[in-house]
């Protein structure tokens, strides 16, 4: 079987939640601008974005474990959305709480952050030495003492601080290095998330429907001005914030530290709310069921339908 290069950073099982029985999602491209109708497997995907190098191990490996924990938690993630229920004795909040972990933690947006972390501390290490000829000296004996320094070569201060300070820019970090990361941090975040009540809204017929975007876990101070178009939420720990995370067109869940875990129908103002938070966290896509949707927009202003959000001139591209 051919290697698969197409991986997804929002997977498909979540994305088929705002898809219509043609398994069609509407989404709006602010890097084009453009609407279009796309099947999941064709949007919210980059190639190579799971892909391993190391020896031995099948470049693909990760994105089929992916995929395989996926399936796993797929069922529950379906039954949620038709019944707006975690189940009898809750039995479906742990799968609801692996997925929201899993997008929180990988994503473009956090991916840039890490690599860019990960660059800085390898230069800041890589030019250290040169800070005083008297470290310089003592790496390199270190490294004769080691037999790691090849025989016979030079070792002057000056002509290797110059090729550092010259090249050092070049150097980033390795992706293997923020997969790790990545991996690393999701069972040290999935209490962040675990801890939190989660309300269950369900969407009143005539709303226009939830919203999601390429980056669906989001943070929102409750009472605060309509957030769209913001680049970055607070932490995900903050106790006066809320986790939005919409799981369907129909469902969207809200995550505070105290509360109920209770199911409320929400009516249209509500879902366009929810649906301006949402969307303020897009890198540059938004999707939907259709284009019939509804967000809130600045005091004084109507709502935003999507049909027209490729003429609002807070729909651009927010990624980095």
């Amino acid at each position: 079987m051919a290697e698969a290069r197409k991986h997804h950073y929002v997977p498909q099982m979540y994305l088929s939640g705002f898809a219509n029985a043609s398994g069609q999602l509407w989404a709006s491209d602010a890097s084009i601008p453009k609407a279009f109708r796309a099947g999941s497997a064709n949007i919210a995907a980059e190639r190579d974005w799971n892909k391993l190098e190391i020896d031995g191990v099948p470049a693909d490996a990760l994105e089929k474990e992916l995929g395989n924990f996926e399936g796993v938690i797929a069922p529950a993630i379906k039954r949620v959305r038709e019944t707006a229920s975690f189940g009898q004795a809750g039995q479906d909040r742990e799968d609801i709480i692996n997925l929201v972990t899993l997008l929180a933690v990988r994503n473009p947006r956090t991916r840039e952050g890490i690599q860019q972390i990960e660059t800085d501390l390898l230069r800041a290490i890589l030019v250290e030495p040169f800070k005083d000829p008297k470290r310089w000296d003592a790496v390199v004996e270190q490294m004769k003492a080691a037999e790691l320094w090849p025989e016979g070569e030079p070792t002057d201060f000056d002509g290797f601080k110059k090729y550092v300070e010259d090249n050092k820019d070049k150097l980033h970090a390795h992706k293997n290095m923020t997969l790790e990361m990545e991996l690393e941090a999701l069972p040290r975040m999935y209490p962040f998330f675990d801890a939190r009540r989660w309300r269950i809204l369900k969407a009143k017929e005539g709303t226009g429907g939830f919203v999601t975007t390429d980056h669906p876990v989001c943070v929102h101070k409750p009472g605060a001005p309509v957030n769209y178009g913001q680049l970055y939420g607070p932490g995900f720990g903050m106790a006066d914030r809320d986790i939005v995370f919409p799981l369907s067109f129909k469902v969207c869940l809200i995550g505070r530290l105290d509360g109920e875990e209770d199911v409320m129908e929400v009516d249209l103002h509500n879902v366009a709310s929810v649906n301006a938070t949402v969307m303020g966290f897009a890198l540059k896509q938004i999707y939907s069921l259709d284009d019939q949707f509804y967000y809130t927009r600045s005091p004084h202003l109507p709502m935003g339908r999507g049909f027209t959000l490729l003429a609002d001139p807070h729909f651009v591209v927010r990624e980095g």
